[in-house]
């Protein structure tokens, strides 16, 4: 009797112990099925449901207007600007390569090609990711094969033939008004770009005096003469009063593309000694990276006169009240300079002019502390968090706990697109609801916030904010 007891008690607690293992084993392989899928969100989650739901204001794009895109074709290569060709130079594709992907007049499948000999060393990007994720929720694409590449051209032709297709994609997008940055001059400010609720950034760093002939390129923008210091300052006088009389509420500096952004406030006497050396040497243009929109570097005689101009059109930002949007971070096009990238070169600008809110694009990445400090030492620092989420998703859900911890939650406008055609927006929308959602969902486990606080948060980033801050 004693063995048959110890054996029916060995055999309960082997049972017991296989039983156990095999709990634990399954719930390893749950975890690893949730690491896996951890940008899977939880579709039955009401957190998710709210969040998929929202409706949000688009802060940056670079769109033209719908009478420009009007009867427009493209194919799908044309999607790879930005962001996947500047991927494409990283993998090593060259200068040759290159101009045949972009020679319109080639056949398509010689341009196709090669894209596809770099797409194995590309295709777990996020930045092709998220393409791929828009193209497929709007055109059911499959891959990036040839067939489904080809298949994909006269879906954007349709696209582009009817008036008011711009609405179509803002409704797909659930965006009910969107920012375009766009060229400072008078003559962009003119054209009708709100009938879709699309308005117009002003991008006034191209007003930069690289050499006498930028000159005559200024008094076009300006639509006036230009030939002296005076008439630099006149013409920045009259785009500021034209812009404030067309109901243009925000401006932008691109110019962390070309310089530090490190501006301060500089002498007469040092503006004009420095635009006699601007006006008297020409500008080398060898160093400028080809076909790039922004890459060249201005040279320590091009600074005072640059620093001079900046802080009058900041003061005219001031005097008619309009936000001070500053690229700050990565670059679209390669070839930049990582020391450009620091959002605390501002401070002095920040600083001296507390009137005015400033705005920190990409959320400074990837050094977002930098950004982050400025927004928390100063009340008028906003952050935005245009094109974060497509660029390091893991890094954008990060950064966005360290938001909710560190800084009040009116300072962050949390999406923008920042593409040049509307079939590219959809992929970045969807990734950075998932991401706030897989952020919050964190710090709800972590009892940080609860699920009612993640709700109100995500309405006031998506929508709330950036609706009260751009368009007041």
């Amino acid at each position: 009797m004693k063995h048959i007891k110890f054996s029916i008690l060995f055999l309960m607690a082997f049972g017991l112990f296989c039983s156990m293992n095999t709990t634990a084993a399954n719930a390893k392989r749950a975890v690893a099925k949730q690491e896996i899928n951890s940008y899977v969100p939880d579709k039955t989650s009401s957190l998710w449901k709210y969040i998929e739901g929202l409706t949000v204001i688009d802060t940056h794009e670079h769109i033209s207007s719908e009478a420009e895109l009007l009867g427009l074709e493209i194919n799908i290569l044309d999607l790879f600007v930005p962001y996947i060709v500047d991927n494409l130079e990283s993998a090593g594709i060259t200068a040759s390569e290159m101009a045949l992907m972009k020679n319109g007049q080639a056949t398509f499948k010689s341009r196709w090609e090669v894209f596809n000999k770099y797409y194995p060393a590309l295709k777990n990007t996020t930045y092709v990711l998220a393409l791929q994720r828009s193209l497929n929720e709007q055109y059911q694409l499959k891959d990036f094969s040839l067939a489904e590449c080809e298949r994909m051209t006269p879906l954007f032709k349709k696209d582009f033939a009817t008036k008011g297709f711009m609405q179509k994609f803002m409704d797909k997008n659930k965006i009910e008004s969107m920012l375009t940055f766009r060229s400072c001059s008078l003559a962009e400010v003119r054209r009708t770009y709100g009938d879709n609720k699309i308005a117009l950034v002003p991008t006034v760093n191209e007003l930069t005096v690289l050499d006498a002939s930028s000159l005559d390129k200024i008094a076009i923008m300006t639509e006036m003469p230009i030939k002296y210091i005076d008439d630099l300052l006149a013409g920045i006088d009259k785009m500021f009063k034209f812009y404030a009389e067309h109901g243009i509420k925000n401006i932008k500096f691109n110019s962390a593309y070309n310089r530090e952004i490190n501006y301060i406030r500089r002498t007469r006497e040092e503006a004009e000694e420095s635009f006699k050396k601007v006006m008297s040497t020409p500008f080398d243009y060898s160093n400028v990276v080809p076909n790039k929109y922004y890459v060249y570097a201005l040279k320590d005689y091009h600074i005072p006169l640059d620093d001079y101009l900046a802080v009058h059109m900041i003061e005219q930002a001031d005097k008619y009240k309009m936000n001070v949007i500053f690229h700050v971070g990565p670059f679209a096009w390669n070839f930049n300079s990582v020391t450009t990238s620091h959002s605390s070169s501002l401070e002095w600008v920040i600083k001296n002019f507390p009137k005015i809110n400033f705005v920190i694009l990409h959320a400074g990445y990837p050094f977002f502390e930098e950004a982050t400090l400025l927004a928390k030492y100063y009340p008028n620092v906003y952050i935005n968090m245009t094109w974060d989420h497509i660029i390091e998703r893991e890094k954008a859900i990060n950064v966005m706990k360290t938001y909710i911890e560190m800084l009040p939650t009116s300072k962050i406008h949390a999406f923008g697109g920042d593409y040049l055609f509307p079939q590219q927006i959809y992929g970045n929308v969807i990734f950075t609801k998932e991401n706030i959602y897989f952020a919050f969902t964190d710090l709800i486990k972590k009892g940080v916030m609860t699920e009612s606080d993640a709700k109100k948060i995500a309405y006031d980033w998506l929508y709330v904010n950036p609706k009260a801050f751009y368009y007041k």
